[in-house]
């Protein structure tokens, strides 16, 4: 077993003092995604994976979970790894991996937030960080909040629950969240209508970092924050106001059944019914039996005009009603216009 992880080193060391060393350079005509396969080939072998012990396999997960922009599964990393590693080893080289980063002063840590693990820098140090990023935070309204807490605590919603609850109409802070991808729609209910249901997404986990919906606060404890707050002499302020009754109303709601059915979501169906609006509306008549009158009138007129003087004296009859005032800006000198 030594002697096959001194070996493993020196590839290392090789590859890293002579890249191409390793690779087979008479293949590197073949597809780029033949040599992918190949390459993973060796890198995923059992002889390979079979001699990583707990430190080793803790290093890998952290060089994958360090390199992956998004949070990423223990099942991916399982995959990543191959077969031949448990999935006991790599649960626990990842929970060492976290108390690793717990146990010293870093400026990062191992979390997990939704359904994955990433590697993120600390909060405490998101004040030093603003002047590296220089990047500029925009705050989401009183309303924008409201209504991404009523989806977050009683998804999948309906705009008219939302509605109901904060007592004015939530259409813009609904499209608001939509646009910044924090809630999405996730089917339509079987109440009449077929009104659309909204949930929240994997950046509105991201963002606050959730593990999943369950890791939100339950609501008795924030309604044991409350009066805390209030003690702190800020029962006017307009915010733990509004928290409170949202948190009530929410806690009321919650008592009821919910009665409400998610279908599967299918954004045909939309077209279906935009198609069938669009039918309707070119079905609707845009004229009137008083336009009908008048524009048969007209065709009459114009019908015995032309029997009575012909189609040139009708030119020349309409073009003399029409002047153009001459650049002098003379109002009395008129120009008439006639039509051969």
């Amino acid at each position: 077993m030594n002697e096959e992880k001194k070996l493993s080193n020196n590839n290392f060391v090789t590859l890293i003092e002579n890249p191409t060393s390793i690779l087979d350079v008479t293949n590197l005509d073949q597809p780029q995604d033949k040599i992918d396969q190949n390459l993973l080939q060796e890198q995923t072998s059992p002889n390979e994976c079979s001699v990583l012990d707990i430190s080793e396999l803790e290093s890998c997960l952290e060089a994958l979970i360090f390199v992956s922009d998004q949070p990423i599964s223990q099942a991916k990393l399982h995959q990543l790894l191959g077969p031949e590693i448990s999935d006991e080893n790599v649960q626990k080289a990842i929970e060492q991996l976290r108390q690793r980063y717990l146990a010293y002063d870093h400026g990062i840590e191992l979390v997990e937030v939704g359904g994955g693990f990433q590697l993120r820098t600390k909060p405490i140090h998101a004040s030093l960080l603003k002047r590296l990023s220089k990047i500029r935070f925009q705050k989401l309204s009183r309303g924008a909040m409201e209504t991404l807490a009523l989806t977050a605590y009683k998804q999948p919603v309906m705009k008219e629950e939302i509605d109901k609850i904060r007592g004015v109409d939530s259409t813009y802070f609904i499209h608001l969240l939509l646009e910044k991808k924090m809630i999405e729609i996730s089917g339509r209910s079987e109440l009449p209508g077929r009104p659309i249901l909204y949930t929240t997404t994997l950046d509105f986990l991201h963002l606050f970092g959730l593990k999943d919906l369950s890791a939100l606060p339950p609501l008795h404890e924030i309604e044991q924050m409350i009066p805390a707050l209030e003690n702190l002499k800020t029962q006017d302020n307009p915010d733990i106001i509004t928290m409170k009754a949202l948190v009530e109303k929410i806690s009321q709601d919650g008592k009821d059944a919910n009665t409400t059915r998610l279908v599967d979501y299918d954004p045909k169906e939309d077209l279906k019914i935009l198609n069938e609006i669009r039918e309707k509306i070119s079905s609707i008549s845009i004229t009137t039996p008083f336009i009908d009158e008048q524009k048969q009138q007209e065709a009459e007129l114009q019908a015995n005009a032309l029997e009575n003087t012909g189609p040139q004296s009708i030119n020349n009859i309409e073009a003399e009603q029409l002047t153009i005032l001459p650049q002098s800006g003379n109002k009395q000198d008129t120009a008439k216009i006639s039509l051969e």
